[in-house]
């Protein structure tokens, strides 16, 4: 009896052996046929973000398809609910192109100025041919969540090249003091923080980047800020320089073009592979000090020229069109294509795809030096404001998405007409939910056309942007720009005192715009929140 069973398990074992060698050979034979015949087009990553360019490849171990594809030379669409997706410079196909050393089809897809979070897929032209042997699989874009800050904050600047130690400040009791007199005007008007430029280029020695002679009293600056109350922070001027005759031999400068020629400017180009990191640098130097709430960044952009971009540009933006005997022309002469094609604004598709391409650069940038810096400090930039940031080569959700966490939009050097223009620009661009905007203007009489309500030109302005910067909510904050000017700038027949009266009622407006908020609509959510880790200093570009 115990026979009859061991020989039962034995042949049951062999059966089992069997069905298990059949499944796998013909599994096996099954899955290398689906391998080998499919074709399959995917993203590299499964999320991007807005001031990335999306990855694209289409591979197939199918010779027969390999061969048909290398003839027709495949073209994608990306859509959305069933709707194709037309993204920057019109673009709504576009190429792959066969990389022999990869044996895969390759292309990058621009994202659309502030597309929608959400799942977008691929398709690819004339492939109805394959069936159900093209597989594609979906990527989303996605808003990256930056740190958190007050609702309502409220920041009082300071540009200034004047040395900290030799200040004489006038302050708001009519005695004159050092520095320190500069934080007696952060409370009179009510700032929550101080905004100082701490990083300028270049230095006083040979060679030196930064101009350091205030660096020995910035601690003492942190120490009195957190002393009063009040968050402090430091910011570099990135990409322009402060001198029109030193060049530091380390970086390349950004070339203008004038009538037929091109000339080195004073600012530095956004191709130099030094500046990000010297950038970082500092800021790191910044963020250790105790006391420091911030670090930020002015002129993160395209400060003066940059046609020295023009074989970058037309390297990574897909589709560009350039002349006949494009290859046969020097740097020189491509350059001043470049400037011609821009100025006349006949391409307008040529424009755009140079806005945005500009805009992936400085993302780039910021990515890299957020990957130094890190998150322990909130990181702030300086954003001009015409045509969204486009026209100088900025965008408000790019930036956030590369690592902004604090947008200071500057709404400077406009008439009225064009203040009003700039306003509809942006609350039909950005809501609340897509970037944290503060709202900013300067004490300046001339940059408000001399108008005769003076600093309450000033203030109106400030609170028409604060009340109507978003379609759906006030700006996150306001910032009142600078109090070097406000002491010793161009205020017309008005006071330092009557200028910075109309900052801190524009302050108390934040406040009071902040609680109605908070009482009326709870703060929304993003559309899509980036896994954790994503979209943070360390995501690739």
């Amino acid at each position: 009896m115990a026979e009859r069973r061991a020989a039962g398990r034995r042949g049951w074992w062999l059966f089992l052996g069997v069905f298990i060698l059949y499944a796998l050979f013909f599994g096996g034979r099954g899955m290398w046929r689906e391998f080998s015949g499919a074709v399959r087009l995917e993203t590299v990553k499964g999320e991007y973000f807005h001031d990335e360019f999306v990855e694209v490849r289409l591979r197939t171990r199918d010779k027969a398809a390999r061969a048909a594809l290398l003839r027709s030379g495949p073209r994608v669409v990306v859509a959305r609910d069933d709707k194709t997706v037309r993204t920057v410079a019109g673009i709504e196909t576009f190429p792959l192109t066969y990389r022999a050393s990869s044996d895969l089809w390759a292309g990058t897809w621009p994202c659309p100025w502030n597309a929608p979070a959400g799942e977008y897929r691929l398709r690819l032209v004339g492939a109805d041919d394959l069936g159900e042997r093209l597989r594609t699989r979906p990527f989303r874009i996605a808003y990256r969540r930056p740190a958190p800050i007050p609702e309502g904050m409220s920041v009082l600047t300071l540009e200034s090249s004047e040395a900290l130690a030799d200040m004489k400040v006038p302050a708001p009791s009519g005695e004159t003091k050092d520095w320190r007199g500069l934080l007696d005007w952060v409370e009179y008007v009510g700032a929550d923080a101080f905004w100082m430029l701490g990083g300028q280029t270049p230095g006083e020695g040979e060679g030196e980047v930064w101009l350091s002679r205030d660096f020995r009293l910035f601690p003492e600056v942190a120490s009195e800020c957190r002393r009063r109350g009040i968050k402090f922070g430091l910011y570099a001027m990135c990409y322009l320089t402060t001198s029109r005759d030193v060049r530091l031999k380390r970086y390349e400068y950004a070339r203008e073009v004038g009538e037929s020629e091109t000339a080195e400017t004073r600012a530095i180009s956004l191709r130099d592979p030094r500046r990000p990191d010297d950038i970082a640098a500092l800021l790191k130097q910044f963020r250790d000090l105790p006391g420091v709430d911030y670090v930020g960044l002015d002129y993160i952009r395209d400060a003066l020229g940059g046609y020295e971009l023009v074989d970058d540009f037309l390297a990574e933006f897909p589709g560009l069109r350039v002349p006949p005997g494009w290859e046969s022309l020097t740097k020189e002469e491509r350059m001043v294509w470049l400037a011609r094609k821009k100025i006349m604004r006949r391409d307008l598709e040529f424009i755009d795809a140079w806005q945005w391409w500009r805009a992936h650069r400085v993302g780039r940038i910021v990515r890299r030096i957020k990957s130094e810096v890190g998150d322990s400090k909130p990181l702030w930039a300086f954003t001009l404001s015409w045509d969204k940031g486009w026209h100088h080569g900025q965008d408000p959700v790019m930036m956030n998405d590369a690592g902004v966490d604090i947008d200071a939009l500057m709404l400077y050097e406009a008439t009225e007409d064009q203040f009003e223009a700039i306003l509809k620009d942006w609350r039909r661009y950005v809501k609340r939910s897509d970037v944290q905007l503060i709202v900013g203007d300067v004490a300046d009489w001339p940059l408000h056309q001399r108008s005769p309500l003076g600093p309450g030109a000033f203030y109106g302005r400030l609170s028409r942007a604060m009340e109507r910067i978003h379609a759906d909510g006030p700006a996150r904050g306001v910032f009142c720009h600078d109090l070097g000017r406000a002491l010793g700038g161009r205020l017309g027949s008005w006071t330092t005192r009557e200028w910075l009266d109309e900052a801190r009622r524009a302050n108390l407006r934040i406040k009071s715009l902040a609680k109605t908020w908070a009482r009326s609509r709870p703060e929304a959510e993003r559309p899509a929140r980036p896994r954790e880790g994503r979209g943070r200093a360390g995501a690739r570009s």
